[in-house]
């Protein structure tokens, strides 16, 4: 009785350690090249913005579909900062009053606005979203589904583990405005 109870737990110690953990590895390793493939995409949509000063719906198109190529979902989050330099005046009404000096300001837009430029209801052509020079564009992404590796982890560890597992940011000053 005893022999066969220890040859079950060896069974199942061997089936842990020669098949689930190294698939268990290997789809870990594969999430960290996912991350990696998603930060130098978004870092290269970015920096395009960032060289150009605007965004154009093929722009934003084949980005996602890079991204899709991972057989993830992700939710993509945009921030547009607009700079803007407010003079500061001791009377408002009185432009003699002018105290040579500035506040610094800026107008978030985010990405609701920001898709809602790209693709209009009804479509129109040739739409693009425009940047100023020092302006600030981020971007946010993060997986929506589990992936391999935290379901499998959730099987082993018998745990609900956070979906997210994959999130880049990246962002940074416009440099130019080529529109």
């Amino acid at each position: 009785m005893e022999s066969t109870f220890s040859k079950i737990i060896a069974l199942i110690l061997a089936t842990l350690l020669l098949f689930i953990f190294p698939v268990l590895n290997m789809f870990i390793k594969q999430d960290d090249t996912t991350h990696i493939f998603v930060f130098t995409e978004t870092s290269k949509f970015v920096d395009q913005v960032r060289n150009l000063g605007y965004i154009t719906p093929m722009m934003y198109r084949e980005f996602a579909n890079k991204l899709s190529a991972t057989n993830n979902t992700y939710s993509i989050e945009m921030e547009h900062y607009h700079k803007k330099y407010d003079p500061i005046y001791d009377d408002p009404a009185n432009a003699a009053t002018f105290k040579d000096d500035f506040n610094v300001n800026f107008k978030a837009t985010y990405t609701d606005n920001i898709m809602s430029t790209l693709f209009p209801n009804p479509p129109l052509t040739g739409e693009k979203y425009k940047l100023s020079k020092g302006d600030y564009f981020a971007v946010r992404v993060k997986n929506k589904n589990k992936t391999l590796a935290t379901k499998l982890q959730e099987m082993l560890y018998n745990a609900n583990l956070s979906e997210a597992k994959i999130i880049v940011r990246y962002g940074g000053m416009i440099k130019d405005e080529a529109y």
